[in-house]
C-alpha cells in the first residue's frame, strides 16, 4: 500500500456537539467536515440540516456518516437509502460512511440477535452497495478491534467489486505507517477544542482529497453547493407574500443573493407589536414562518406558525445579541443577512 500523507484537518460532528459555527470552524483551518445525518430507523440527527445547510452555503466540503442500528442485511440497505435521502438534499455525490460500533453490538443483544464478523461484514456490504448505487462515495467508519474482529475488508471490496474507503478511530498521538497507508481519515481525538464549537470535538486526518475522488462530476456538484439554500428559501418565501424588485417582478428563485434579492431584504422588516399591555404580533406570513424556521435551525427554538409574536421577539433578540447584531428584535436587512451564512 502507497504511504498516505495528510491532506487536510477536520472534523465530525453532531447534535452532541450542539450549535456548531461552521463558519469559524473552517476560519479556524478545519476544511473538511463529517456530519451525522441520522442513526438506525430514519431518525435523522437533530443538528443535520443546521449543519449541512452551513456546510452547504459556505462550500465547505462535507461528507455525512449514519450510525447503525440494523439487526439484519435488509435493516442495513434501509439505512443507507435514509442516509442517502438526506445527502441528496445537499450533495449530488459526497462520502457516505457505514458506522457500526460497540453500542450497536449491545442493541442487538438486547433484541436476542448476536453480530459476528459475518455478520457485521454483510451489514456492511449491504449499506454500502446502496451507496455506490445512488452515486456516493463508500466509507467504512471502524478502529483496531473492528478492522480485525468485525469487518473483513477485503471480503467487503470483493463483493462491491471496488475499493472503499476506510475512516479509522484510534486515539493516539500517532498510527503506525502500516494503519496510516491502510485507511484515508484518521479519527486521532475526541477531545479536540475548536473555534466555532463549545465543547471537546473529534478531530480527523484526511489523507485522501474526497473532492477529486468526486470528479469528473465535481463542478456539477460545486454549482449545487453555490445555491445558498437560506437564501433560496428567503426568495420562496418573499415572492409568496407578494415583494417585488426593482423592476416590479418576482424574485428569481436561484439561492444567489444579487441586487435584486438585497433590494427586496431592505424592505422586510418583520416584527412584533408594542401595545400597552405588551407585545402582540404583528407580522405575518411565509417570510415569519421561514424566519422562524431559520431561529429554531440555528438553536434558538420557537414555535413555526406564521406569526411575530413575544416569543419570535425574545428568540431574535437573543440571537441578534449573539452576533453582535442590534439588539432591537426586528428580523431586517442585517439579522437576516447574518442568518443566510450561519
Amino acid at each position: 500500500m502507497a504511504q498516505h500523507t495528510e491532506q487536510y484537518t477536520g472534523i465530525d460532528i453532531s447534535v452532541h456537539n450542539g450549535n456548531v459555527n461552521v463558519k469559524r470552524v473552517r476560519d479556524a483551518g478545519y476544511k473538511r467536515i463529517i456530519i451525522r445525518a441520522g442513526y438506525g430507523k430514519n431518525n435523522v440527527d437533530q443538528k443535520f440540516i443546521k449543519n449541512a445547510e452551513a456546510c452547504a452555503n459556505l462550500n465547505e466540503p462535507a461528507g455525512i456518516y449514519w450510525f447503525s442500528y440494523a439487526l439484519n442485511e435488509e435493516m442495513a440497505a434501509n439505512e443507507a437509502a435514509f442516509a442517502v435521502a438526506q445527502a441528496k438534499k445537499y450533495w449530488q455525490k459526497c462520502p457516505v460512511a457505514y458506522d457500526l460500533e460497540y453500542d450497536t453490538i449491545s442493541y442487538a443483544r438486547k433484541k436476542g440477535v448476536s453480530i459476528g464478523k459475518a455478520q457485521a461484514t454483510a451489514f456492511a456490504v449491504a449499506f454500502l452497495k446502496n451507496v455506490i448505487a445512488a452515486g456516493y462515495i463508500p466509507v467504512l467508519y471502524t478502529n483496531k478491534d473492528y478492522a480485525k474482529n468485525y469487518f473483513d475488508i477485503p471480503a467487503i471490496e470483493k463483493a462491491l467489486g471496488q475499493r472503499i474507503y476506510i475512516w479509522y478511530a484510534r486515539y493516539t498521538k500517532s498510527i503506525s505507517q502500516e494503519e496510516k497507508a491502510a485507511c484515508h481519515i484518521w479519527q486521532k481525538s475526541s477531545k479536540g477544542e475548536v473555534d466555532g464549537i463549545s465543547g471537546n470535538v473529534d478531530i480527523n486526518e484526511f489523507y485522501t482529497d474526497f473532492e477529486t475522488v468526486i470528479s469528473p462530476d465535481a463542478e456539477e456538484n460545486k454549482a449545487v453547493c453555490n445555491i445558498n439554500i437560506n437564501i433560496l428559501d428567503f426568495q420562496k418565501a418573499a415572492n409568496l407574500d407578494g415583494y417585488t424588485d426593482q423592476d416590479g417582478e418576482k424574485l428569481k428563485e436561484d439561492g444567489v443573493d444579487g441586487p435584486k434579492t438585497q433590494f427586496v431584504r431592505k424592505k422586510v422588516n418583520l416584527k412584533a407589536r408594542y401595545t400597552q399591555s405588551g407585545y402582540k404580533v404583528f407580522s405575518k406570513g411565509a417570510l415569519v414562518e421561514y424566519w422562524q424556521r431559520r431561529l429554531s435551525e440555528m438553536g434558538y427554538e420557537t414555535s413555526v406558525d406564521g406569526k411575530y409574536g413575544i416569543d419570535t421577539l425574545k428568540k431574535t433578540m437573543e440571537m441578534q445579541k449573539d452576533y453582535g447584531l442590534s439588539v432591537d428584535g426586528v428580523a431586517g436587512y442585517n439579522t437576516l443577512s447574518t442568518s443566510f451564512y450561519n
